[in-house]
């Protein structure tokens, strides 16, 4: 360090830069991107993140149509956290009739936990009660709540899995999503919002 210090005091000021910049160039962009790796954790780390709750829908429901709708939910009920929809487009409602990626995407997110409530069509639905990856609807929602005559998967059993969403208020306006029935994966991390989430869902959305 002395002897490039006594270099450099015989150099202008643009020997030095070129002289520094020629011979330690790779030691600069190491620590450069030391720094902004660093400063990239620290922010991750000390930064705030927004908690949130997934939604993924599987069937014929646009994306447009379900950015609406959580915008819809969002604005009117959560300030704490954010539903996120994530879509996945099915003709036939079955993970069969989806793009290979989304498949992908579908178990990933399963395995990962991230997946708070499912809104599917049946034959999906059914996939997963008969893999027992469903819990109970009574977790969440008091059946007694609901509308007479609500449609609930499975049908004439004594353990409820899942409403239909045309039975459910905060769907209303979106015809879309009305053949498609609402379920809860057993292994969600984000359970303890599920019954606030449900609150809203079946809440009249014109009040």
């Amino acid at each position: 360090m002395k002897k490039l210090v006594e270099t450099l005091k015989t150099m202008t000021f643009k020997e030095a830069v070129d002289y520094i910049w020629e011979y330690y160039k790779l030691h600069i962009i190491g620590t450069i991107l030391g720094v902004a790796f660093l400063w990239s954790i620290l922010a991750t780390v000390l930064g705030e993140k927004e908690e949130t709750y997934q939604m993924t829908v599987v069937g014929q429901v646009s994306y447009d149509t379900a950015e609406a709708f959580s915008e819809d939910l969002n604005e009117r009920y959560f300030d704490d956290f954010r539903v996120l929809v994530d879509n996945m487009i099915s003709g036939d409602g079955t993970l069969a009739d989806m793009n290979y990626a989304e498949v992908q995407k579908f178990w990933a997110n399963m395995g990962a936990n991230m997946v708070d409530v499912i809104v599917a069509a049946e034959p999906l639905v059914e996939q997963l009660h008969e893999q027992e990856g469903l819990m109970p609807v009574e977790e969440y929602v008091d059946l007694s709540t609901l509308e007479e005559g609500a449609a609930l998967f499975p049908e004439d059993s004594d353990q409820v899995y899942g409403i239909s969403v045309s039975d459910i208020p905060m769907f209303e306006d979106y015809p879309e999503f009305h053949s498609l029935i609402l379920v809860f994966p057993i292994n969600s991390e984000n359970h303890q919002h599920t019954p606030e989430v449900m609150e809203a869902l079946l809440s009249n959305p014109s009040e």
